[in-house]
């Protein structure tokens, strides 16, 4: 008995189907299940493209001070619409100007808190209401004004006298120039020159711009070769009596350095010898600083540019006085370095 099917024509047979694989179906063929109420994802592209569709164009820029041509041509074609440029921005310059009375109000309170008297602050007002070149004028009358004032102040003040301080520096400095070991002479216009150059560098109690006045000046270069003299006489009469009192060159420098910031190094004290040596060669006559600038001028023709040289002579020079003079006595120069205050002076003999 044959059994009949019920499938329909065109249909596949069931055993057929379940024979063959499912085939996938491509996911964009797919449709997204979506319940009802439920609220659909979108993806960030399809977000960013929906909110591009929502955004409204922006609007036209507007320009201030001019309306579109549009505008124009409706209401008045045959119409120019540019602005004057020049009359508006005159009329806003001039509204930024202050007016006379503002400024008159300001300065007259101004002037009340600097404390003008009542006829200072009616000449200010007067001032105020002069033109340009009035008020140009009136000011080179009162430069005129106190001018004549300050001539009075300098008529009036007492002549100018060297003050006892700056005399104490310039001892001081007679001393440390003459036993400098740059000194190239003790006599004349170099030592006094070079107390001046020290005197205009530090200035001291000096008045400002005294150098420049010659009468003034000429009193300080009288006090710098009177104390110059002083010194030469009292180093000179130390030097006698060391050699009379067999005293020994270390003592007789402290000596001569009493009082000073000086320190008796080995190169004073050989200065010092050679000092003695020309004083009992001569005898103290009244050349004695002649000659010993003479010697000076010896040991430079000698030594040349050779400082070496030089410390050489003036280290035999010192010898000699130490085998001369305090013989018994026990005692050593220390090699010290000059203090800053000497170096000073030496830098500025030596013109640096």
């Amino acid at each position: 008995m044959t059994s009949t099917s019920n499938t329909p024509a065109g249909a596949p047979d069931a055993s057929t189907a379940q024979s063959q694989p499912s085939q996938p179906v491509p996911t964009s063929q797919r449709r997204p299940l979506q319940r009802e109420g439920a609220v659909y994802i979108l993806s960030p592209a399809e977000q960013a493209l929906a909110d591009a569709m929502l955004r409204s164009s922006p609007p036209p820029e507007q320009v201030l001070g001019k309306r579109p041509h549009e505008e124009d041509d409706e209401e008045d074609p045959g119409r120019d619409t540019e602005p004057d440029e020049g009359t508006s921005t005159s009329a806003q310059a001039q509204s930024l100007v202050p007016s006379l009375g503002n400024i008159t109000g300001t300065t007259l309170r101004y002037a009340t808190y600097k404390k003008l008297r009542a006829e200072q602050r009616d000449e200010l007002e007067a001032f105020l209401q002069e033109s340009a070149l009035g008020r140009q004028a009136k000011l080179f009358v009162c430069l005129l004004s106190v001018e004549n004032k300050i001539d009075t102040f300098r008529s009036a003040a007492p002549p100018y006298q060297v003050s006892d301080g700056l005399k104490t520096n310039i001892n001081n400095y007679s001393v440390a120039v003459l036993l400098s070991v740059n000194i190239s002479a003790y006599k004349g216009d170099i030592p006094r020159n070079h107390i001046l150059n020290i005197l205009k560098r530090y200035r001291f109690d000096m008045p400002p711009g005294i150098e420049h006045d010659y009468a003034n000046w000429e009193k300080i270069t009288t006090a710098v070769s009177y104390s110059l003299t002083q010194t030469r006489a009292r180093v000179k009469k130390l030097v006698r009596d060391s050699i009379v009192q067999d005293t020994n060159v270390f003592a007789l420098a402290q000596v001569i350095v009493h009082g000073t910031p000086c320190r008796p190094t080995v190169q004073l004290c050989s200065r010092v010898a050679l000092m003695r040596a020309v004083h009992q060669e001569c005898k103290g006559s009244e050349k004695y600083w002649n000659l010993i600038d003479q010697r000076l001028a010896l040991v430079r023709r000698l030594a040349g540019t050779d400082a070496g040289k030089a410390s050489k002579i003036f280290r035999a020079i010192l010898k000699t006085d130490r085998e001369t003079y305090g013989v018994g006595e026990d005692y050593v120069i220390a090699d010290l370095v000059a203090d800053d205050w000497q170096q000073r002076v030496d830098d500025v003999v030596s013109g640096i």
